[in-house]
C-alpha cells in the first residue's frame, strides 16, 4: 500500500493552513494524506510525495522505509524538504515510535529517500511497522505547513 499527499505553498501575500489541515484518508484501498492552502489568487505551490509501505529485499535481510517525489506544480517550490520514518507500533503503550529515519534536508524537489535498514532479529514475535512521510516546501522565502501521512501495516518478525 502506498501513500501519496500534497503539500502546497503559496505565491506572495498568501496566508497558510495550519498542519491541523493536514488530513488521512482511504481510497481505492491506498491510504492519503493531503494538506491545502490557497492563496487568495488561488495561484499553489505544491509537490507530491509518495511513501512506500516498509519492505525487505530479501526474506532475511533488514526492513526498510521508502518514498519518492511524484510531481510537482509550475512554477516549482525553490526547494524541499522530506523525512521518511520507518514507525513502529510499540505494545506498551499503542503508539508509533520511529526506529529508522532519513531526512532529505533542504534540497531540490525530486529523488528517492529510503531509511537506514532495521536489522531482523527473527525470533518468532511478530511486530507492527509503517513508513510515515513529512513534506515541506519553501517558495520565495515563505515556507508550508508540513504535510504528513501514513502508509498501510506491515507486520512482520523483525
Amino acid at each position: 500500500m502506498k501513500v501519496r499527499y500534497v503539500v502546497p505553498l503559496l505565491a506572495a501575500g498568501a496566508l497558510l493552513v495550519p498542519a491541523a489541515a493536514a488530513s488521512a484518508s482511504t481510497a481505492s484501498g491506498n491510504t492519503t494524506g493531503k494538506a491545502v492552502a490557497m492563496s487568495p489568487t488561488d495561484v499553489a505551490v505544491w509537490c507530491t510525495f509518495q511513501g512506500e509501505k516498509p519492505f525487505q529485499v530479501t526474506h532475511s535481510g533488514p526492513l526498510f522505509a521508502q518514498g519518492h517525489y511524484t510531481g510537482c506544480s509550475t512554477p516549482p517550490p525553490d526547494k524541499c524538504r522530506v523525512q521518511v520514518d520507518l514507525q513502529r507500533l510499540e505494545a506498551y503503550d499503542g503508539h508509533w515510535h520511529a526506529v529508522k529515519h532519513k531526512d532529505s534536508g533542504w534540497t531540490k524537489c525530486s529523488g528517492r529517500y529510503t531509511t537506514p535498514g532495521l536489522k531482523c532479529v527473527h525470533d518468532g514475535h511478530k511486530e507492527t511497522y509503517n513508513t510515515q512521510v513529512t513534506l515541506q516546501v519553501e517558495y520565495h522565502g515563505r515556507f508550508s505547513e508540513p504535510g504528513i501521512a501514513d502508509t498501510g501495516n506491515t507486520v512482520i518478525d523483525c
